[in-house]
Formats: structure tokens, sequence, C-alpha cells
């Protein structure tokens, strides 16, 4: 698959790191991306916390030395090719040339949210869905982190949504064997809801991410795809007039099965009478896979209603291509910003999820509300734009 496009950006004049001389395994790096308009633009390096972070600091800073006398003058054709021309002017295949080349593609769609215009070619070149509304933000909060004084906090913001992530692996401890657990949590939500924002007509759907949680307590979702279908109808009723999301309620070794078995379970829940009674039908989700290639089961099979993209720092030009071959398929996409992702990355990833015309933005809320109530403000800013 092709995603050729007349070059969007100016001639590359400079490519530098800041901090320009960091201690060995200090804070944040920044590659900085200087056109030949004269404007920079900057993105945030990912690299892994833990004991091998100063090793690869340092081959990244060794790396960076080369990049610029090597790009200087080059014109980089979209995404795909910014990073391939940083690999080959680091002149190896390592974590640290892709951490430049994965940050090169982030510093080039910082350039091309400077222009509005170019956001149009890029969805002109992947053959995105064009865009209609500004996407919703859903708050997210994995098990461990989520406490009633937080989950208050979310819902003051007032997001479409608010996510609840299991984590852990001792599944009917944490959701009980019938998912009663789960389905309490999921009633307190909406009452904390209603309770908070008494006659605003405030109903946030619920998002689940199961991390195959309702496989493991049925045990085999293949052969008692009913077990799971089950809880998934004990969800809906605590969820009463709130609509639900569910991603991942299984996980399957074999691509192919888990698309199958998931679109089984879709088929499903439509036809159960609480299905056909709800007003917002329940929406079946899978994480997004990384490449177009592997996304083409769900998009072939609507296997489910939309996958979800990881947004925060990932190979750029490879989940786009993703993102194409779902919207082919009528899949919708939500992007996921993880605790990981930078301010930086939280606005360059709204305005990826704009681009891509993304039904939602799911916003970690693992580390407070800060994140969730800046995407909200940036999103309310982009409303008020038109």
């Amino acid at each position: 698959m092709s995603f050729a496009m007349r070059s969007p950006f100016p001639p590359i004049s400079d490519v530098f790191l800041a901090p320009a001389d960091p201690r060995p395994g200090s804070g944040p790096v920044s590659l900085g991306l200087r056109l030949g308009d004269g404007a920079t633009h900057w993105a945030d390096l990912v690299l892994p916390d833990g004991p091998e972070r100063p090793s690869l600091q340092a081959a990244v800073y060794w790396l960076g030395a080369r990049l610029s006398p090597a790009l200087r003058g080059q014109q980089a054709a979209g995404l795909g090719d910014m990073a391939q021309r940083v690999r080959v002017a680091a002149g190896e295949a390592s974590p640290a040339a892709e951490a430049l080349a994965t940050a090169a593609q982030w510093a080039s769609l910082a350039a091309l949210r400077a222009d509005g215009r170019a956001a149009d070619a890029l969805r002109d070149a992947y053959g995105l869905s064009p865009v209609v509304t500004e996407p919703a933000c859903f708050a997210e909060i994995a098990d461990f982190a989520a406490t009633a004084a937080g989950i208050d906090r979310l819902l003051a913001l007032r997001p479409a949504a608010i996510g609840y992530r299991l984590t852990g692996e001792r599944v009917a401890e944490a959701i009980g064997e019938s998912a009663e657990h789960l389905q309490r949590f999921v009633r307190e939500l909406t009452r904390r809801a209603a309770v908070l924002a008494p006659g605003e007509g405030y109903r946030p759907a619920v998002y689940l991410a199961f991390n195959g949680a309702l496989g493991q307590l049925a045990g085999d979702p293949v052969r008692h795809v009913g077990k799971v279908l089950g809880h998934v109808v004990g969800l809906q009723a605590a969820a009463g007039e709130h609509q639900l999301f569910l991603e991942e309620p299984f996980l399957l070794d074999e691509p192919m099965a888990q698309a199958g078995n998931l679109h089984r379970l879709r088929d499903f829940i439509r036809r159960t009478p609480d299905s056909l009674k709800r007003a917002r039908p329940t929406q079946l989700l899978a994480p997004g896979p990384p490449d177009p290639e592997a996304a083409a089961p769900y998009a072939d099979t609507a296997a489910v209603e939309g996958l979800v993209i990881d947004g925060s720092g990932g190979d750029l030009h490879h989940a786009l291509a993703a993102v194409a071959r779902a919207q082919a398929g009528g899949l919708a996409i939500y992007w996921r910003l993880t605790s990981a992702a930078t301010p930086r990355q939280t606005a360059l990833g709204l305005f990826l999820a704009a681009t891509t015309a993304a039904s939602a933005v799911l916003v970690s809320a693992d580390d407070g509300d800060w994140r969730t109530a800046l995407a909200l403000r940036l999103l309310s800013e982009a409303a008020a734009e038109g």
C-alpha cells in the first residue's frame, strides 16, 4: 500500500537535541527539527525508564550528532519517509536509531499541526475519512489507580465517558466470579454521575477495557462465548441508560481466531432483548494492531465497531496506515493516550485524532486528572475556532 504525498515539509535545515549536554540518565530529551522556512518543531524522545536508560540516552546523543550533516537540505515526502531518512542517517538499526526516527515523525506532525492545509494533504495521502466533528474525550483510569475521590474529580470535568482499565491477573478476585463486583462498580459510577451533576442530564458513557478478563472468567471464550455474553448483559443492566464500550473482553492467541470470536460475540450482543431496547447500542472494540496487515481481519469481517490506536509516541506512519485500513472497512477509530504521554504528546495526539476523524480520545488519568483537563480544554478551543 502506497502513501505518496507531495511534500508538505520545507527542506531540513537542522536537527538537534535538548538539553544539548545532558547528564547521564537525566530528565526528558527533546528532538528539534528546524526546517528551511526557519521554524523549529519539537517532539519528545520516548526512552524507557530503568537501568538501560543511561546507555540508551548516550547512544541517542552519539547518533544524534550525525543527523544534521546527513539530513541538511533533504526534503521528506511524508512521515514514513522522514523516519526512513533518519534511520539511514543514523547508519545503524538500533533502539536509539528507532527512538530518533520516531521522534522525527512526531516533530514532523508538529509541523503539520502548524499548517492547517498540510493536515488535508495527510488525510488525502493515507485515504483517511473526512472530518465531521471533533473527537470526544474519554477519561480512563486503571484499576490500580482508581479511587472514589479520583473518579469524582474526573466526573467533575464532564468527559464524555469514564473508562476503567483492568490490569491485574487475579481476575475473579478483582471483578467477581460472575463479574458482580464490576457490575457494582458500574452502577455506583452511574449513580455518582447523577449525584454530582443533578439536573444536567449528564450521562457519561462507561468504557471498560478488560484485557481479556471476561474470557478468563469463562475459561474457554470460544466454547463458552455464551458465558461471556451473560457477563455483558449483566453489565448492560448495570449501566442502565449509559452507553457501554467494551474493549478486548477476551484474548485469543491467533488474530484470526480473536477477530472471528469477537464477531460472534458482537452478533450475539446485538440480538439480546436488552440490547434491542437500548437507545445507544453497546460498542465492542479491540486494541488496534501496529500495521495495516494486522488490522485487516477486523476490518474485513466487521468483527468490532472500532479499533483503539496507541497515540503515545509510536511509529506514526504504521499507525496511520492501520487507521486507513480500518476506516476502509467501516470501523470507528479511537486513540489512546497512556500515562506516558507528555503534555506535548497529548496536544499532538488530539491533533492526530481530529485529523483522522476519530470518534474519541482515551486519556489516561492514572497519574491524576491534569491530562483529562488539558485534553478537554484543547478540544474546546478547537471547537471554538470552528
